[in-house]
């Protein structure tokens, strides 16, 4: 077990691990948010309910930015030298 040990960094591996399981569930979340939110605007919409077509459209767009953001940081992280 020890020439194991020396080949697999299991801190970095460990922390690879829990990174990628926050990205999913978090960039999973936000775009389901962003579905919702434009699912409820086109029902508000139809309705006649201009208050909370405007507050579901604000959702989806908090959706959508979440995604972008996290894009955007995943290339900022690949892109660094480490």
């Amino acid at each position: 077990m020890g020439a194991l040990a020396t080949v697999v960094e299991w801190d970095a591996l460990l922390k690879t691990v829990w990174a990628s399981v926050a990205a999913g569930v978090g960039v999973t979340f936000a775009f389901s948010i962003a579905i919702y939110g434009a699912a409820r605007t086109a029902e508000f919409r139809r309705d006649e309910r201009w208050l909370g077509a405007g507050l579901t459209f604000a959702l989806m767009l908090a959706g959508l930015a979440g995604c972008v953001a996290a894009i955007a940081y995943g290339v900022v992280i690949m892109t660094q030298k480490s």
